[in-house]
């Protein structure tokens, strides 16, 4: 394992870590960016640290050259780290704070009204007397494991996208730093 990669994935973590307490304890997680948008902009955050990371291991190490192969394990390596400890991360947070605020969300108004936008599109599949019974069904499923898993899966999908692509710009072989 590279240092550089390692140390990289650790400084990623920690910045997304900071953007997610940011958005938990300043009470944004159930605005529009904080409930729809956070976790997919804390993913994509992991490009510029693939590419910083590449960068420095060619520069500081490989004397400007790096092939495909070793720039893809670079990037593989952040993007590791990143998975593992963000998902204990999740885990904790979920078990921390999240569960609470979700519970809030099923029993709050905007729930609510989300089940009755879908009653008045089905109406035959829903009944207003049945909304008790669907949230108590949504705040019994609630998971850590599910929760977690759920936000390690777009991490993986693009992370991996991400880390191939950057590898892919990043190399640079001998014959290209002649010209």
């Amino acid at each position: 394992m590279n240092k550089r990669a390692l140390i990289f994935g650790l400084l990623y973590c920690l910045t997304v870590i900071v953007f997610k307490l940011v958005i938990l304890l300043g009470g944004f997680t159930l605005t529009k960016f904080g409930f729809y948008y956070s976790n997919i902009t804390g993913v994509f955050l992991i490009i510029p640290f693939f590419y910083f990371a590449i960068k420095q291991v060619r520069n500081k190490e490989r004397g400007g050259i790096i092939g495909g192969r070793e720039a893809s394990r670079i990037a593989i390596t952040v993007l590791a780290v990143a998975m593992i400890v963000l998902s204990l991360y999740n885990y904790m947070e979920f078990n921390w704070k999240f569960k609470d605020i979700a519970i809030q969300y099923y029993k709050g108004t905007e729930y609510l009204n989300y089940l009755k936008n879908i009653q008045s599109q089905m109406p035959d599949k829903i009944k207003t007397e049945d909304f008790p019974k669907i949230i108590e069904e949504q705040i019994n499923s609630l998971s850590a494991f599910k929760a977690t898993t759920g936000k390690l899966l777009p991490m993986l999908i693009i992370g991996l996208s991400g880390a191939f692509a950057t590898s892919a710009l990043m190399r640079r072989s001998e014959k290209e730093t002649r010209s």
